[in-house]
């Protein structure tokens, strides 16, 4: 496995997706999802961001919400391209689990309380 260096460190979920990828048979640099998985969770997190504050409020304030943390500086600085980290992950993770809560809560149905709960072990492991 080339991502065994002696000198680097690639975490598990990283190892993870480059196995699967190539399981079906897609080959992508390790460095290139190291580069660009903070930017794919950042956009999600703008769409989970509308989602929550849709739920919560209404489709305004969710674009209200979504545009804010698209541009707020904080966020920025966790999730542009290249910055190896878990936070971009980790807000989004925390995002989802806060919205899949809030849906179960409302809906009082066993299938959203049990993505809520997967959301929070996706949350609590990334």
């Amino acid at each position: 496995n080339y991502w065994r260096h002696y000198l680097s460190w690639f975490n598990g979920y990283i190892s993870g997706i480059i196995s699967y990828l190539r399981f079906i048979n897609i080959t992508i640099e390790i460095r290139n999802v190291c580069v660009f998985l903070a930017p794919f969770f950042s956009s999600l997190t703008t769409i989970i961001t509308y989602l929550l504050t849709k739920e919560l409020k209404d489709a305004g304030a969710g674009l209200v919400a979504a545009a804010m943390i698209a541009i707020v500086p904080g966020y920025i600085s966790r999730s542009v391209a290249g910055s190896y980290d878990n936070e971009a992950t980790a807000i989004f993770c925390m995002l989802l689990t806060y919205y899949m809560w809030i849906k179960s809560v409302k809906t009082g149905s066993i299938l959203w309380a049990t993505m809520a709960a997967v959301a929070y072990f996706y949350m609590v492991s990334s």
